[in-house]
């Protein structure tokens, strides 16, 4: 083996990245070390990549990004006991948490207030090789096809704001169809929802959420769908998609905010917050490991296939040339072949 691999690297503090190699990590005590197979753009490198305000709070340069990957283990570097074994191909679950807090004492390991972040506080996955902890790593069924392994991330996110929501039963709204509203969508209605409508104004991911899911889409909210949802998924971030979803709600309905916006917003608390009396949750990554067990039992029940949302492939000498189709928004989800 090589002593060098080639990595997608945020070098500065400033939009752009660097394709470079450099060493093979050696994994700690208590870590893995995986040759990546595949790794999957998130909305969250965007920002990374453009160096937003978000990213420049949460990163320090020099890098490897990227947190939605599968990769096979060759080197275990742990005592403790594990069912996770050399040539296994696992996932790394985003939010490496400390496991002494308070909120991890008391089950929430996934809001964990010393909280590492895969591949934004510490080194990712766009690299031929990773390190993860092991307390961090989820072992894949092998029924599950590898290209979806690495999307299991965001489908993740969206079976814990389906949760949130109670969906059985009920008419759903998401909010935006980049890939994690995709998969909400589909979790949704795969979940029990009685009805789920979709609305985004890009033509493109209309049409791709219908190959994903059978839902019905539409391009902007009707004033005579206001206050008619049970519970609505707010999936964008954006301003005009935050307003569709108080729109919408009916009286004593549900919102889950799991779209971060790029700026503050403003609610109107009296119309909304206090005359609808709304129950608003919000959603920050996957419960550790419920979600992860329950996102493998839908894979593996055929309700959802995650390779319906793949749409374009490179390899990882292209990134900046998946990147520019990331950005444009005409895409699913892309993934990176590494291995």
């Amino acid at each position: 083996m090589s002593n060098t691999m080639l990595a997608v690297v945020k070098e500065k503090a400033a939009p752009g990245v660097v394709i470079k190699q450099i060493p093979i990590p050696r994994p700690n005590k208590g870590e893995l070390l995986i040759k990546v197979k595949n790794a999957s753009i998130c909305g969250t490198d965007i920002g990374i990549y453009d160096w937003s305000d978000w990213a420049a709070g949460h990163i320090t340069p020099p890098i490897v990004i990227g947190h939605e990957v599968v990769g096979e283990v060759i080197e275990i570097n742990a005592t403790e006991p594990t069912n996770i074994k050399i040539g296994d191909f696992v996932s790394s679950e985003t939010h490496i948490f400390c496991g002494y807090c308070y909120q991890c004492k008391i089950g929430n390991l996934h809001v964990c207030e010393n909280m590492e972040l895969f591949g934004i506080g510490r080194n990712g996955g766009f690299a031929q090789y990773a390190t993860i902890p092991v307390r961090t790593s989820w072992k894949n069924d092998t029924s599950i096809p590898l290209e979806a392994m690495s999307v299991q991330e965001p489908l993740g996110n969206a079976v814990h704001v389906v949760n949130k929501a109670s969906v059985m039963g009920k008419k759903v709204l998401v909010v935006g169809l980049g890939p994690t509203g995709l998969c909400a969508a589909a979790a949704a209605q795969a979940l029990g929802a009685s009805e789920v409508i979709a609305v985004d104004p890009v033509v493109y991911r209309q049409k791709l959420a219908k190959k994903f899911a059978d839902i019905q889409t539409i391009s902007k909210l009707d004033p005579k769908m206001y206050n008619s949802f049970d519970a609505v998924l707010e999936m964008s971030g954006h301003p005009a998609g935050i307003q569709s979803a108080f729109d919408a709600v009916r009286i004593a309905g549900t919102i889950i905010a799991f779209g971060i916006p790029k700026s503050e917003i403003s609610v109107n608390w009296g119309k909304y917050l206090i005359n609808k009396e709304l129950t608003i949750h919000s959603v920050f990554g996957r419960r550790i490991w419920e979600t992860w067990y329950q996102t493998t039992q839908l894979l593996q029940s055929g309700k959802i296939d995650l390779t319906k949302i793949i749409t374009h492939t490179y390899n990882l000498a292209d990134f900046e040339e998946a990147m520019s189709v990331m950005k444009s928004g005409e895409c699913g989800k892309i993934l990176l072949e590494i291995a």
